[in-house]
């Protein structure tokens, strides 16, 4: 997980098709997608049409938040969204648009229809209606179906592992998804994914039921939630920077809880403790698996700080410097559970973002809820947080219990 939160200047999707029994991958820009691997694809635009004139602006799902609110999501407001993407895409690498409502479009070959088609993200959908929060979904087809899916499968399946693009299809075959061979069934929207044994064609509604939750699980027990009724309270913020010339640098205001603060309200306040943090992919910090096992981070750690080194594996070297042999800086800044931050003009790979003129919710992209960790480099902060677990002792930790 050492990279930029969205890495979304270089853009690459890798679009995943099947032909002929065999499988291949793509890695692609914009430019080139196509209907057909082995024929000349079209030129631009993501696989939409190349005239937008003649879109259908009108259409539209109804989009319910948490408390019912209702949204008339038009295909205007998706190609708004995208407009922003094709800014920042022209502009040659500096993420221009990041801090905005941007709409990322996504091209597949969907295999049913041997059609490519490209859609939007849906959690991006959610954003740009300030919907930063959500976990149950179930969405509605005008023929009466449903389909009942998390933000968290979403994430697990787009931004992890395999990658794999799930969407809200707006076109085929480089026409309006209505106006595509497939139109007089899939409708404006509809809802499809690469591997996805399930779909919901003709796309009427989608509903957010419930909203995304960090448990706190102390000895096996779940003793304390955070959400967004109270993410805010004691509300800690800070601002954090390290600096290195291999990779992305971090420098940024964010808004939080403190961990320690959120351990303090569980049965572990004042006692020995262990930590580790779980994300919606099945990742954690410090990181339990692998060659790479890393000691748990205990109480001290976490109500007095971490200073450097700290072993970056068991038996190994330690992270006092990252890859580029830059020191990380020392501070008496605490972990803390982030739910919204501002970018400093980060960088890395050559470009600088420019430095956002406000505060943003972190969203489904970094969050809704990321660790962080100073004095640690930044693959030791965690995405997509959903559980925090304890272990507590009532006298020393026991050697051998820190894994």
């Amino acid at each position: 997980m050492e990279n930029k939160d969205i890495i979304l200047g270089i853009l690459l999707i890798a679009v995943v098709g099947l032909g002929g029994g065999l499988g291949y991958v793509i890695i692609a820009g914009p430019s080139l997608f196509g209907p057909n691997p082995t024929e000349e694809p079209p030129t631009d635009l993501f696989g939409l049409p190349d005239d937008w004139s003649n879109a259908p602006n009108a259409s539209y799902f109804t989009l319910y938040n948490q408390t019912g609110d209702s949204f008339s999501v038009t295909l205007k407001d998706i190609l708004d969204g995208i407009t922003l993407a094709l800014e920042e895409q022209a502009a040659g690498g500096p993420e221009i648009n990041e801090y905005k409502k941007i709409i990322y479009p996504y091209t597949f070959l969907e295999s049913s229809t041997g059609l490519y088609v490209t859609g939007v993200d849906l959690l991006d959908i959610l954003e740009a209606f300030d919907i930063n929060f959500g976990w149950d979904l179930k969405l509605t087809s005008a023929y009466g179906h449903t389909l009942e899916i998390t933000t968290g499968d979403i994430i697990a399946k787009m931004y992890e592992g395999n990658e794999e693009s799930i969407i809200v299809a707006i076109a085929a075959n480089k026409q309006w998804l209505a106006q595509s061979p497939v139109g007089p069934y899939w409708g404006n929207f509809s809802f499809v994914g690469e591997l996805m044994s399930s779909a919901i064609y003709n796309l009427e509604s989608v509903d957010v039921s419930s909203d995304w939750t960090v448990e706190i699980i102390v000895n096996g027990t779940v003793e304390y939630i955070i959400d967004p009724s109270n993410m805010t309270y004691n509300e800690y913020d800070d601002v954090y920077h390290y600096d290195r010339d291999d990779w992305w640098n971090f420098n940024r205001h964010y808004w939080g809880r403190n961990i320690s603060e959120i351990i303090s309200h569980t049965s572990a306040a004042g006692l020995n403790y262990t930590m580790r943090t779980w994300s919606v992919d099945g990742y954690a910090t410090p990181r339990p698996f692998g060659t790479k096992k890393e000691l748990r981070y205990n109480n001290t750690h976490i109500e007095e700080g971490i200073i450097p080194p700290y072993p970056n594996n068991i038996g190994g070297t330690n992270d006092l410097v990252n890859a580029s042999q830059v020191p990380l800086p020392q501070t008496n800044l605490l972990m803390a559970l982030v739910y919204a931050d501002q970018e400093f003009g980060e960088t890395g790979q050559g470009i600088t973002d420019p430095v956002w003129p406000y505060r943003m919710m972190c969203g489904y992209h970094r969050g809704p809820f990321y660790l962080i960790v100073p004095n640690r480099p930044r693959d030791s902060y965690l995405s997509y947080v959903t559980q925090i677990e304890i272990t507590k002792y009532l006298g020393p930790i026991p050697s051998g219990f820190i894994l």
